[in-house]
């Protein structure tokens, strides 16, 4: 299968195409990127969910399901998302292809109308307020998150944005209404980089004539390239805690990764030692610490490659946090001085080529990793990544655990 898409810019909108007999749907995918800014965050993110109540031409959400399941049960979903420093507009549809290599010219009629004039009333708005405050709700109530947001916040010297939350703030809701979400959904419109997917058995010719001839979004942006975020440098090495009634600590690392990123050379290693430490269930951490030492209930780590940072996180008992601590650091600084067996290296790569021949099957898994690529600066492909994985060695895997530089470590819980 090829998992290298086609792409063309046209009135300044990036097609990405993938033709592939494998899936018995087609996915259409629409991501819009503009910068994480704490001023329209909120507004931004509520937008999505508000495009589903209607358009000019379908009136509302009834009118709208009734078309796609008109068309053998297509599916329409939204999301918010966060990619380095960029927020990201989600819209997707799923449908089974009946016309056979090009796209049937409602399904396009739908999208065209759903992205370009949707309906932005004061009854939509305020339904989706409320909505979107129990999504915030549940954010913030998030632990997990709450720790990994708090360990980024001290490592760095000079903050960037990358701390602000993808779906906005609770402070900043009750500010928008169908007016300034109107204004600031057409501002998007005109400003943003717009990246258009579609994966499936389809004829990418065609689909791309049918493409520009439908989707036609009035931008001012002509060019389309994003700038890749600045990797989080820093070698400051800090403590934090604070107390919080749950049954355990947790307990969030945040490290450096010296400046690798998903566009730099030394990725693929760098995945390869991430999954070495604690990616896997055979991985070090969950073997050493929370199978061997017992000290701790769950504890992984993952690595955000988009802004260059290592997170390790583990839930605790909180008298255990010092030999937990002292255990994570010692497994670092051991696969950093190369103790680490051959078996464990290779049963880490064939893992982690299962997973990625694995995801080959998910059109979203394969749109997501694109979009890493086209925030990265350097887009790579599942096959090129699979093809590195075996051509990496053990000295690869040590020189990128020697240029991970501070840490910043916060615990959340009683102590």
């Amino acid at each position: 299968m090829r998992n290298d898409f086609l792409t063309k810019n046209y009135r300044n909108i990036n097609f990405h195409l993938l033709p592939s007999k494998k899936y018995f749907q087609t996915t259409i995918a629409v991501r819009i990127y503009l910068d994480l800014d704490e001023k329209v965050a909120t507004g931004a993110a509520l937008l999505p969910y508000i495009l589903l109540h209607g358009s000019e031409q379908f009136r509302n959400n009834l009118i709208i399901q009734s078309k796609l399941d008109k068309e053998y049960g297509a599916k329409i979903g939204v999301s918010i998302d966060k990619k380095g420093n960029k927020q990201v507009l989600c819209l997707s549809l799923k449908f089974y292809n009946q016309n056979h290599k090009i796209i049937n010219p409602e399904i396009l009629n739908i999208l065209h109308d759903l992205l370009t004039k949707p309906l932005i009333t004061k009854k939509s708005v305020e339904i989706e307020k409320k909505l979107h405050l129990r999504r915030i709700h549940n954010e913030i109530f998030n632990a997990y998150n709450y720790s990994n947001k708090k360990s980024l916040l001290y490592l760095q010297r000079k903050p960037q944005n990358l701390y602000i939350d993808q779906i906005g703030s609770i402070y900043e809701i009750e500010e928008w209404n169908e007016t300034n979400l109107a204004a600031l959904y057409q501002k998007i419109l005109q400003t943003s980089s717009i990246h258009m997917y579609v994966i499936g058995d389809i004829n990418e010719e065609d689909v791309l004539e049918q493409l520009c001839s439908y989707i036609q979004i009035e931008t001012d942006k002509t060019d389309q390239t994003i700038i890749p975020p600045r990797p989080v440098l820093s070698n400051i090495k800090t403590y934090n805690s604070e107390k919080y009634q749950f049954k355990h600590a947790i307990i969030t690392t945040c490290l450096s990764t010296g400046g690798i990123t998903f566009k730099n050379k030394d990725y693929p290693a760098l995945v390869v030692f991430n999954r070495l430490l604690g990616g896997f269930p055979h991985s070090r951490l969950f073997m050493n610490v929370r199978n061997e030492l017992n000290a701790a209930y769950s504890i992984i780590s993952i690595l955000d490659a988009i802004n260059g940072l290592l997170f390790i996180q583990t839930a605790i008992d909180p008298p255990s946090e010092e030999i937990v601590l002292r255990k994570i650091f010692d497994e670092i600084k051991s696969i950093k001085e190369g103790d680490f067996t051959k078996k464990e290296l290779e049963a880490t790569i064939k893992t982690l080529i299962n997973s990625y021949k694995l995801s080959q099957d998910s059109p979203i898994s394969l749109i997501d990793f694109h979009q890493n690529g086209i925030v990265s600066g350097q887009v790579r492909t599942m096959k090129e990544m699979i093809d590195c994985m075996d051509s990496i060695k053990p000295q690869d895997i040590q020189d990128v655990a020697q240029v991970l530089q501070g840490y910043s470590i916060y615990t959340l819980g009683e102590r």
